[in-house]
C-alpha cells in the first residue's frame, strides 16, 4: 500500500486532493497537513511515499518542505502545487528533486497524471531496492560481518529472533526465469515460517533464503523441520520437482550469524552430491567433508594404466573400485577433490596411454574430456561415466594387443617398468626383442609418441618423484635407484624436465628431509 501526503494550509483543498486520490486509488492512504511544521511531524513517524504540497503558505513554504525531504527522506517524491501560471522556482525545484509542478485549480486529469507518473517512478524505485537489496545479502554471505553491515541488516530484517538460512539449487535446466518463478513459488510458501529474505546469488544456478523464524516455530524445532519439509515437497509438486535444499541449524540470534548459517546450509546442500535422490538435507545430519587422508588419484593412475596397456581388464576395473569405494562412507571427501582427482586420473591415463589413442581425435581430447567430468552433478554418475571412460581405453589396449609389434611393444615398456634402474640402452633393448636398433626405434616412437630415451628419461624421473615423496633416503641414493649413472647427472636432467631441483621437489611435496 502507497501512502500520499497532502499539504496545504487551506484546509478544503487538502480534504478535496484526498478524496480525489483515494477515489482513483482506493488502495492507497492519504495523509494530511496543513503546515510544514505537521507535515514534517508525520513524515518522521509514518510511512510516506510521495508529498504533495502547496509553496506558498505561512512560516515555512513547500520550497522548504521539498529541501528538507530532499536532503533527509531522498527516498520519497515530491510535487509542488502553485496558484501561479509563472513557475518562478524551478531552479529550486529541480535542486529538490521535485519530480513535477501542478497549477491551481487541479482538476481530475491532472491527479490522474501525476498518480501514473508516480507508480512509474514507485515500480523503477522497487526494482533498484530489490537489486540493491539482493547485491547486500550477497554481500552477507561472501564477505565478513562489519559494523555497519549488522546495522543495514535491522533496516531490511527483524534486529533480533531465530532464524536459518536455506539454499536451494536446481538439476535441471536452471535459467533466470525458471530461478525466477522458484524465487516467486518459495516466498509465497515461506510467509507461514516467518521473516525470509530470498535472492539469488551472483553465478545465477543458486539461490538463498534467509529465515527469521517466527516466535511460535523458533520455540519447537520439530515443528520447523515439519513445516519445512511440507513446503519443499509442495513447491517440488508445483513445477520444481528437480529442487534440492540444504538447510542450516536454527541460530538463537540470527542476524549475528548469516554468513555462518548460509555456510552450514550450503555444506549441508553440497552432500547432494552423495545422495541425489534425496531432496532435503539438514546440517544437523552431514558431517563436515574428509580431508585427503584415502588413496589418491596419483597411487592409482599408474597401475592403472599399467593394467590397462596389458589389457587385464579384472584388475582394471578392481582399481577404479579401490578408488571409488573409500569414497563412500561417510565424512565424504569434498566433491571438488573427487573432481579435481578424476581430472587428474583422466590426464594421467590419457598421457600414458598416448600410443592406443587414435591421432587428433576429439573423443580423447583431455580439455574436452575433463569439462565433461566436471559436469557431472553427483558422485554415481561420475563414478559411472569413469567407469566407461577405462573400458573404452581397454577396447583399445585390446586391439592393438592384436597387433604384433604393438604386443612387442607393450612387452618392451613393461620390461622398462620393471628394470628402469639398470644400465639400459636403445641398442641392448632392441636386441632383447630380436629387433635392429633403427627400425625399433622408429616402431617405438610411433607405437609411444615418444623416442626410447625421452620415455626412459621420463619413467626414470617418475620414480624417482615417488620416491622423494615417499622416503627418507638419500637424494644420491635415489638418484642411483632410479637408473642414473651420477648423482649430478640426475640433479641435471630432473630440473630440465621438473623446473626445479629434487630437493626443491622433495620440499614442495612434504617428503621427507632433503639430504
Amino acid at each position: 500500500m502507497k501512502t500520499i501526503m497532502i499539504v496545504d494550509d487551506e484546509a478544503r483543498q487538502v480534504k478535496a486532493l484526498s478524496a480525489i486520490i483515494r477515489r482513483l486509488r482506493p488502495d492507497y492512504r492519504t495523509l494530511e497537513a496543513t503546515d510544514v511544521k505537521s507535515a514534517w511531524e508525520l513524515l518522521t513517524s509514518e510511512p510516506v511515499n510521495a508529498v504533495l504540497t502547496d509553496i506558498r503558505m505561512p512560516d515555512e513554504d513547500g520550497l522548504t518542505l521539498a529541501e528538507r525531504i530532499a536532503n533527509q527522506k531522498p527516498h520519497i517524491r515530491t510535487v509542488l502545487i502553485s496558484g501561479y501560471g509563472q513557475f518562478d522556482y524551478a531552479q529550486k525545484a529541480i535542486e529538490h528533486r521535485v519530480i513535477e509542478y501542478l497549477i491551481k485549480p487541479i482538476g481530475l486529469a491532472d491527479i490522474e497524471r501525476v498518480i501514473a507518473k508516480l507508480e512509474a517512478l514507485f515500480a523503477q524505485d522497487n526494482k533498484h531496492h530489490a537489486l540493491n537489496k539482493e547485491r547486500f545479502w550477497h554481500e552477507i554471505i561472501t564477505d565478513p560481518l562489519t559494523d555497519r553491515k549488522r546495522q543495514l541488516i535491522e533496516h531490511y530484517a527483524p534486529s533480533s529472533g531465530s532464524g536459518l538460512a536455506i539454499v536451494f539449487e536446481l538439476s535441471g535446466l536452471s535459467d533466470g526465469d525458471r530461478m525466477a518463478a522458484l524465487k516467486g513459488n518459495w516466498t509465497a510458501e515461506s510467509e507461514a515460517l516467518g521473516h525470509c529474505e530470498t535472492f539469488q546469488e551472483v553465478a545465477g544456478y543458486r539461490m538463498a533464503s534467509l529465515v527469521w523464524l517466527n516466535p511460535i516455530l523458533a520455540a519447537k524445532p520439530s515443528d520447523t523441520v515439519t513445516k519445512i519439509s511440507r513446503i519443499l515437497e509442495r513447491v517440488r509438486a508445483d513445477g520444481f520437482e528437480d529442487v534440492s535444499a540444504g538447510v542450516s541449524r536454527v541460530s538463537p540470534d540470527f542476524r549475528l550469524v548469516v554468513k555462518e548459517a548460509y555456510d552450514e546450509a550450503l555444506l549441508a546442500l553440497r552432500h547432494r552430491f552423495y545422495a541425489s535422490e534425496d531432496a532435503v538435507f539438514w546440517r544437523s545430519d552431514v558431517q563436515a567433508f574428509a580431508e585427503r587422508g584415502i588413496t589418491s588419484a596419483k597411487e592409482i593412475a599408474e597401475p592403472l594404466a599399467a593394467a590397462i596397456k596389458a589389457s587385464e581388464r579384472p584388475r582394471a576395473l578392481d582399481l577404479v573400485n579401490a578408488f571409488f569405494e573409500p569414497r563412500e562412507v561417510s565424512p565424504y571427501p569434498d566433491p571438488e577433490l573427487i573432481r579435481d582427482e578424476v581430472g587428474h586420473m583422466v590426464w594421467q591415463l590419457l598421457h600414458s596411454l598416448q600410443s592406443l589413442l587414435p591421432a587428433h581425435s576429439p573423443d580423447w581430447d583431455h580439455a574436452l574430456l575433463r569439462k565433461q567430468f566436471r559436469h557431472y552433478r553427483d558422485y554415481r554418475e561420475l563414478r559411472l561415466r569413469f567407469k566407461e571412460f577405462v573400458l573404452r581405453l581397454l577396447e583399445l589396449a585390446e586391439k592393438t594387443q592384436l597387433d604384433k609389434n604393438g604386443l612387442l611393444i607393450l612387452r618392451c615398456q613393461h620390461y622398462l617398468q620393471q628394470h628402469y634402474m639398470e644400465d639400459i640402452s636403445l641398442e641392448s633393448v632392441a636386441a632383447m626383442f630380436h629387433f635392429n636398433a633403427s627400425y625399433f626405434s622408429n616402431l617405438f616412437k610411433q607405437r609411444t609418441g615418444r623416442n626410447f630415451s625421452e620415455y626412459l628419461l621420463d619413467l626414470r624421473i617418475n620414480k624417482a618423484k615417488l620416491m622423494l615423496e615417499r622416503s627418507d633416503e638419500k637424494i644420491a641414493l635415489i638418484s642411483e635407484r632410479s637408473g642414473f649413472r651420477t648423482a649430478t647427472y640426475f640433479n641435471k636432467m630432473f630440473k630440465r624436465e621438473t623446473g626445479i631441483s629434487p630437493k626443491t621437489f622433495r620440499q614442495m611435496h612434504g617428503g621427507g628431509a632433503a639430504k
